[in-house]
């Protein structure tokens, strides 16, 4: 089953919770049921989601027919249910009882369904409206005008522009979640822009030197990234037998070509400033490391598989850095083969992150046919799915 998890902000662009979205299709409902608990229970999930709540959305039949809410943690999980199915009295009262039990649940508009009196008894049972912004048509502002004088705590979905953001907060939207967040508002071109954090700097120093021990020894000029990297080199990733306590090991065993995607890594970090960044920064990361287990998967080759770390790493430079992709790329000396990857997405390389993207939206089509064209199985992607995810934690501990 595949499975991530989309940030959800509020007016302030301060990080509210996050939306599960997972793979439901094509699979029977117990074994949505099993495959779904599977990977929740093996996450950490106060650290999966920084102890924030979580919208998963559910169909009728898992509330009423299976006991997975009984498996979720109901502090923590916020679950979520189409409009169109709650025509059912029976369906109604299961989730009036769980209500009574602690259970928070939110309404999902159901493309269509604006009969306003419909909703007005919903007000007393669903905390939460959630409403896309795909195909707004007059109708549906019609209907959120209407429908905000309820006591809903509206959620926007599908934001894919700053234009969406805006007339969503303008029409009195409390939450959002979409794709805009990962877009940049703004790009600066100026080169200058690299001296203003030391890790790109270095970054670039790295790119261009062969000498391993030069490039210890730049390493070694910075106390804070020596010690950074010495704490990396030992973490529980490497399972060495004996730590390592030299600059110049910790360079020598990594590499160049690993040394730089960690020093990305951190440099990302350090630009990450608020929430917004934050997020970008973990959805870089759960592309990188996704991309590079699943290149292992197709090919056992490791420096292809590095190659589809750095990818997944920079497919979010331009919106952590603001800085358009052609200086970073250019400042890193990186191939233009690279810039072609990042910006037509064809290739390998581009098959890799057109699938971790579609994951990201839930694109059930393009997850199909790669798949297919792979065969991958379902416990091949929950495995990739579940080390991804406690990879993340892991290394933001290291890095902050």
């Amino acid at each position: 089953m595949l499975l991530c998890k989309a940030p959800i902000f509020d007016k302030n662009k301060s990080l509210y919770g996050y939306e599960i979205k997972y793979e439901k299709e094509d699979l029977d409902l117990n074994e949505i049921v099993k495959n779904l608990y599977s990977i929740i229970s093996q996450l950490d999930i106060k650290k999966f989601l920084d102890n924030k709540q979580a919208f998963i959305k559910v169909i009728p039949d898992i509330i009423v027919f299976t006991d997975f809410l009984n498996l979720i943690n109901k502090e923590v999980f916020i679950v979520e249910i189409e409009s169109k199915h709650l025509k059912s009295k029976s369906l109604l009262e299961k989730i009036r009882d769980l209500k009574n039990e602690g259970f928070t649940f939110s309404m999902e508009l159901t493309e269509g369904d604006f009969d306003i009196e419909s909703f007005l008894p919903m007000s007393s049972i669903f905390n939460y409206l959630s409403i896309s912004f795909k195909n707004f048509i007059p109708e549906k502002e019609q209907f959120i005008e209407k429908v905000r004088e309820l006591s809903f705590t509206l959620k926007a979905e599908d934001l894919d522009t700053k234009e969406d953001f805006d007339k969503a907060t303008l029409l009195g939207f409390d939450l959002f979640e979409g794709e805009f967040f990962t877009k940049p508002e703004s790009i600066d071109t100026k080169e200058d822009t690299f001296n203003k954090l030391e890790v790109l700097k270095l970054i670039r120093y790295v790119s261009v030197e062969d000498d391993l021990n030069d490039i210890a020894e730049a390493i070694k000029s910075s106390p804070d990234i020596s010690v950074r990297l010495l704490k990396y080199i030992n973490s529980s990733f490497f399972y060495l037998n004996n730590p390592i306590t030299s600059i110049n090991r910790a360079v020598a065993y990594l590499g160049k070509k690993n040394l730089v995607s960690w020093l990305f890594m951190l440099s990302m970090m350090s630009a990450s400033k608020n929430d917004l960044d934050k997020e970008a920064v973990k959805t870089a990361l759960f592309r990188a490391k996704f991309m590079e287990l699943l290149s292992l998967k197709i090919n056992p080759d490791s420096n292809i598989a590095d190659t589809a770390f750095l990818v997944g790493l920079l497919s979010l430079a331009e919106r952590i850095f603001k800085i358009d992709l052609k200086t970073i790329l250019k400042e890193l000396n990186l191939s233009e083969e690279m810039e072609k990857v990042l910006t037509e997405k064809e290739g390998y390389f581009g098959e890799l992150l057109n699938f971790v993207i579609a994951i990201e939206k839930n694109d059930i089509l393009t997850i199909k046919v790669f798949k297919k064209k792979y065969m991958l199985a379902d416990e091949e992607i929950s495995e990739i799915t579940v080390e991804t995810y406690r990879w993340i934690d892991t290394m933001f501990e290291i890095l902050r």
